[in-house]
């Protein structure tokens, strides 16, 4: 597979991923013309959580951001590529009663996909954090491909505790899910999610095990400690990707 085009509003992931991939990353979607992009077969795109998660104020499709489903449905229905990938949080599958989630399964459908969804957990797939996302995945219907099993990937499966990944005695056999808040907070509160008992003591994460507790090997992380923050809370960890994409490339082929 060959990268044809990213983009990113948020400079400082452009800037990583100029310097990870030595790849100009365009802005803001709203601002590219579908037109003008060259023929592709994947789409791959998370449209911003926000109105859905379960830390949200729950507007859904009226939040400015996750609304950015729509800009992405302009490319699908211009291009028309062979499949389309979205993430998001798992929570979207219940929002306002189901109709948030309803409305992307109709929009892919009307356009021609036969579409299916999971949620998958890092810790199935040989990350030890408790960290869910839902993929939906839709393939053109005019390639007719039988998709009631694409989701079947018990041959992914691996379970590897933070003890054996840092190789150290952690507390705990499987991390938080680590987010873009709560790097401060205390051991036992709520929103905590970097500090964990090890042989003993108090243990904080440091931007490197996050990095590798999110799936990235060999990855330089450039910014500033907000910056880093944010982009290690927001990333999709790179095994459940994988895994999207090997499954694509199985029904391809």
């Amino acid at each position: 597979m060959e990268c044809i085009l990213a983009s990113d509003i948020y400079e400082p992931a452009r800037k990583n991923y100029k310097d990870n991939y030595n790849m100009e990353v365009l802005g803001d979607i709203k601002e590219i013309e579908p037109s003008n992009i060259e023929d592709y077969d994947i789409l791959c795109a998370g449209f911003p959580c926000q109105g859905f998660s379960r830390i949200g104020i729950h507007e859904g499709f009226d939040n400015k951001s996750s609304n950015l489903f729509w800009d992405i449905m302009k490319f699908v229905k211009c291009n028309k590529p062979k499949v389309v990938v979205l993430e998001n949080v798992p929570a979207l599958i219940k929002h306002n009663n189901g109709e948030s989630f309803k409305q992307v399964i109709d929009e892919l459908e009307v356009n021609d996909y036969d579409v299916v969804y999971d949620i998958l957990k890092c810790s199935d797939y040989g990350i030890p954090q408790m960290r869910r996302r839902l993929f939906i995945v839709g393939f053109k219907k005019s390639l007719n491909i039988n998709l009631n099993k694409f989701f079947n990937l018990d041959e992914y499966k691996s379970h590897i505790t933070l003890s054996e990944l840092f190789d150290k005695k952690f507390e705990k056999d499987f991390g938080y899910t680590i987010r873009c808040g709560g790097r401060h907070s205390r051991i036992d509160d709520r929103h905590n999610w970097n500090k964990y008992i090890v042989n003993g003591n108090e243990y904080i994460l440091s931007f490197e095990d996050c990095l590798k507790l999110q799936g990235f090997n060999d990855f330089n992380l450039i910014g500033n400690m907000t910056q880093k923050s944010i982009l290690l809370g927001n990333t999709i960890p790179t095994n459940m990707t994988m895994i999207i994409g090997k499954q694509i490339i199985k029904y391809l082929i």
